[in-house]
């Protein structure tokens, strides 16, 4: 088994067509199979069911997903770190949601960058559990999540509340923006269960999206509205208004960490000047 072996069995999984997995990585569709047939021999199980037009994982290749993820997670992470450029260089990966990264953690990933100039920076765009799951596996630094993972292992601390108001499209139909073409941002387990409890007579949504820009692109074009992040409206205040009779929702996001992180003494600045940000 090797790296090569399982990017294209995770090309496969991703496709689920050997064709297009063939054309993604630049090989012949016979190198693809080739591939495959010889993980399955070499783990003396079929990963797929090769049905007609229908290729499915089997149980045994859903298993192997999980582990090459993070294989292939672990070997980046080592070239990253050992091709830097000095001994004076070191890498920190970050991971956050779509959302996270574009109301809050990509303007402090900019700043983080000014601060540390030494540190090779990774940015991952990754769900909750998966965070978890790489936090726990050591392939993940420090994440920034919506809900506070309840693990023993992983230390958490709150940072500063995102600020999110319901807005519209300047020059929209406020009625229509909120009946016809509601968007539901999904901004986190609490922020749904209050959402639910706020607005149980609300229409649904037409939209429902764990990405705050895509949500800000649809909203734009069809005149409607969304809860957004006064961070990202504040970038372009002449474009939208806030619907100031629906009020403000607060959302706390998280840091995340190994609690026993082989080196603290490096991430700690990070992690203080993310949580006084």
């Amino acid at each position: 088994m090797d790296i090569q072996q399982l990017k294209t069995f995770l090309e496969v999984c991703k496709t689920r067509h050997f064709g297009h997995a063939a054309q993604n990585l630049y090989l012949t569709q016979s190198a693809v199979s080739f591939r495959i047939r010889q993980l399955e021999t070499q783990l003396g199980t079929p990963l797929f069911n090769r049905h007609r037009n229908n290729l499915q994982l089997t149980h045994a290749g859903e298993r192997l997903k999980v582990h090459a993820e993070t294989i292939i997670t672990t070997w980046q992470r080592a070239q990253q770190e050992v091709s830097s450029r000095d001994d004076q260089h070191r890498a920190l990966t970050l991971g956050a949601s779509a959302n996270i990264w574009s109301a809050w953690l990509g303007e402090a990933l900019g700043e983080l960058h000014e601060r540390f100039p030494d540190v090779l920076w990774r940015a991952d765009t990754l769900t909750g559990d998966l965070m978890v799951r790489r936090l726990l596996e050591r392939t993940l630094d420090l994440a920034v999540l919506t809900d506070p993972p309840k693990v023993d292992e992983l230390k958490t601390v709150a940072l500063q509340p995102l600020t999110l108001v319901m807005a519209a499209p300047a020059g929209a139909d406020i009625e229509r923006a909120l009946t016809d073409a509601y968007v539901l941002v999904d901004w986190g387990t609490r922020f749904m269960i209050d959402h639910a409890k706020r607005f149980a007579h609300s229409p649904s949504p037409v939209l429902h999206t764990g990405d705050a820009r895509l949500a800000m692109a649809f909203v734009r074009r069809h005149q409607g509205s969304a809860f957004l992040p006064t961070s990202l409206l504040d970038a372009e205040p002449d474009d939208w208004q806030r619907i100031d009779s629906y009020g403000e929702m607060h959302k706390t996001l998280y840091l995340a960490h190994h609690a026993h992180h082989p080196d603290l003494d490096s991430l700690s600045p990070v992690i203080d000047c993310l949580v006084r940000r």
